[in-house]
């Protein structure tokens, strides 16, 4: 090295990551990546324009992510689901990477891991320089190696970014101090390379060829990089020095930025060059030559002149991000702090039901839980269980009906109250208070309370309150007809009746759960199909809409049952764990039937079907499920459809669909109306009845009297 020659330092590049590149990786680390950690490509920008106070910057935003360079088939990405094209702004460069998303912080951490990753991608730059894909492609010069580990339930983000330089054997020295590109270039030349410079950048990756007219002082000749040899076809002999020119994201008086160190390397291996002029095009204050600056470089001779580069000696590399000491160590954000709490626990809620779909349930499909509407007739012990595993799914919109007030024995077995709920004359009305704290432990969801009473049959109403039971029945009706789900959650077997025929005639999933003292039976109501419930068959399996409701096992109608009740009568003597074992269960069952093909109209399942394969990703779909806490037993059993059944035969839904209010107006003064309409008076009279006598027995009791 000569007395006025000096080391060329570079400018490295720092990191410059936008929030919403954090975001994007945490939706696609739960919905694309889940535990693959295979290498996915990424986009990346540097600007050609920076401040005079700022270090170049690789910067990532959320469209890092491009939909045409992912491997679809190993991420399960359809490329439609994600039309982000990757742009970069104006007066930037594009940079190419390779992401690694690691599932834990120890392979993170791994150091052999990173240096071997990093080692990978200085061989696919090697490669790359060596057979002519970087002068055809000059940004694969430029690419970048980014190491995450995402801690999702935390929201904290750990990384590193890696930019492979190759390294020469001995240092790149320059030769002189730099200088202006004004006075590089004559004042035609000057206006020669503006005039042809921009329409150059965006089609060379900011990377071409400059070279001086022989024949005519005034203009300047640009081209390509894949253009080399026919502007310097013999560099040996050529008593000119080369000029290469690129787009300079370094804004320091005398040192170029971190993409010149690869182009050099090119240049050296591909070209033997070993001494060039090199222009730093820099675009400040609106200006691309004003401030560009001008380098004469000097190259390893031992690398220019070594002939043809072996392949399979791969040189060494540098790039590593440091830190502000000067240490190669991992970065890390959290955003937390930074994030809407209400943002913060929707992710949250969302990540358990996501991580089920990594392993487990490939086939769960969450946005069907999640805008499935349910209505909750009860907000008692199994209405406030049922919403809270409601939620724990996901199901966003909760409608919860109750008449009744939070009472001081309550809060200790109905989950959605407390002591404050039960202060005052007669404390708060239950769907209020119910509602009131699902959107205190979940914000986003769309709770809602109605204070209503069902209206019941056998329970008489006075001609005053005619038109006061229409507003209620037609409220109840347009509750039903817009949910998706209804459960029957009351304590009484009238109340069930109504909503029961309005869930068959708006076909509507049904879902029944009632308990006993240590017993609790959950079903699922068959859905409307005209006359189905008239096929009287034995078959082991039966379509959905065969399966019988609640009262299909019954043949006298529902009546008024809450009249000289006693203290155990009035209120629901059952095993404190019953009710959350039944409330859990008629969740599962709704969630398993959402999942099956044809939802509602499914068949019924019983245990022996677990032999042969349930139908749905996640369980059988039994029509009854019947709980024993006496002896921990649960059985899954199904039922037909009663014909004459008084809550949802065809004749009933004749009558309702023709007569409306002034059918159900009748049933509830009389419900021994219901036995005629459905036809069991008149079976009853034309079957009769047959019973045998046992005469033996007979005379030896009149004996013994």
């Amino acid at each position: 090295m000569s007395n006025n020659e000096e080391i060329l330092q570079f400018k490295e590049f720092s990191s410059f990551v936008n929030i919403s590149f954090w975001h994007e990786l945490a939706q696609m680390k739960l919905d694309v990546f889940k535990l693959s950690d295979k290498e996915v490509p990424i986009n990346a920008y540097y600007s050609y324009s920076q401040a005079a106070q700022l270090d170049p910057y690789l910067c990532l935003e959320y469209n890092a992510f491009q939909p045409s360079s992912l491997d679809i088939k190993d991420l399960s990405l359809d490329k439609e689901q994600r039309p982000l094209l990757f742009k970069a702004p104006p007066k930037s460069l594009i940079s190419n990477g390779i992401l690694y998303n690691f599932n834990t912080k120890e392979d993170f951490k791994n150091t052999s891991k990173a240096k071997k990753l990093f080692e990978d991608l200085t061989k696919t730059i090697y490669a790359d320089i060596l057979s002519g894909a970087a002068e055809e492609d000059p940004s694969k010069l430029c690419q970048f190696l980014l190491m995450t580990f995402a801690d999702i339930k935390n929201h904290n983000f750990y990384y590193m970014f890696g930019i492979p330089a190759l390294s020469f054997s001995t240092p790149i020295t320059t030769v002189g101090a730099c200088q202006p590109l004004g006075s590089f270039f004559n004042e035609n030349q000057l206006q020669s390379f503006k005039s042809g410079v921009q329409s150059l950048i965006s089609s060379t990756s900011g990377v071409f060829v400059v070279k001086k007219s022989t024949s005519d002082q005034s203009t300047v000749e640009l081209g390509k990089l894949n253009e080399w040899n026919k502007f310097y076809p013999n560099v040996a002999d050529d008593a000119e020095v080369p000029i290469v020119a690129f787009c300079d994201p370094c804004n320091l008086p005398s040192n170029p930025g971190w993409p010149l160190r690869n182009l050099l390397y090119l240049l050296a291996v591909r070209h033997k060059v070993s001494k060039l002029n090199v222009i730093c095009l820099r675009d400040q204050k609106g200006s691309l030559v004003d401030n560009s600056i001008v380098l004469t470089v000097h190259l390893p001779t031992e690398t220019s002149t070594a002939g043809v580069a072996d392949p399979n000696i791969i040189p060494k590399s540098v790039g590593w991000e440091k830190d502000a000491n000067g240490k190669i160590l991992p970065k890390s954000v959290s955003l937390a702090s930074t994030m809407d709490p209400l943002k913060l626990a929707e992710q949250s809620v969302d990540l358990n039901l996501k991580l089920m779909r990594w392993r487990i349930l490939p086939s769960l499909d969450l946005e069907l839980i999640k805008s499935t509407k349910c209505l909750l007739l009860g907000a008692g012990t199994l209405g406030c269980n049922v919403a809270r595993c409601l939620m724990g799914w996901g199901v966003r919109t909760i409608t919860l009906v109750d008449s009744g007030k939070v009472s001081y024995s309550n809060p200790v077995r109905q989950t959605l109250f407390n002591f404050q709920d039960c202060v005052g004359a007669k404390g708060k009305d239950k769907a209020t208070a119910a509602s009131e704290s699902l959107k205190s432990i979940f914000p986003a969801v769309d709770a809602s309370g109605v204070v209503l009473s069902i209206p019941m049959p056998g329970h008489t109403v006075a001609e005053h309150l005619v038109d006061q039971t229409k507003a209620t029945y037609e409220q109840l009706r347009q509750l039903v007809a817009d949910h998706d789900v209804i459960f029957l959650l009351t304590d009484s077997r009238e109340s069930r009746w109504l909503p029961t025929i309005l869930g068959r005639q708006l076909n509507k999933i049904v879902i029944n759960t009632a308990l006993g003292f240590d017993t609790f039976l959950v079903s699922r109501h068959g859905q409307n199909v005209a006359h189905a419930n008239e096929n009287s068959s034995g078959d082991a399996k039966t379509t959905g809409s065969d399966l019988g409701c609640y009262f299909c096992n019954d043949i006298i109608a529902p009546t008024d049952t809450l009249k000289d009740r006693t203290l155990d009568q009035q209120c629901t003597v059952t095993r404190p764990g019953l009710s959350y074992m039944a409330s859990g269960m008629a969740v599962e069952l709704m969630v398993s039937l959402l999942h099956h093909p044809i939802q509602g109209r499914a068949p019924a399942e019983t245990s022996t079907d677990i032999h042969s394969g349930s139908s749905t990703p996640l369980s059988i779909l039994p029509h009854q499920l019947r709980g024993f806490l006496s002896h921990f037993n649960t059985l899954p059993l199904f039922g037909h459809a009663f014909k004459n059944c008084t809550a949802c035969s065809q004749p009933l839904l004749d009558q309702l669909n023709s007569r409306g209010f002034d059918f159900v107006l009748e049933v509830l003064n009389d419900s021994s109306c219901l036995i005629k309409y459905a036809g069991i008076s008149e079976q009853l009279a034309t079957e009769g009845v047959s019973i045998d006598w046992d005469e033996d027995l007979l005379e030896s009791s009149s004996d013994d009297e």
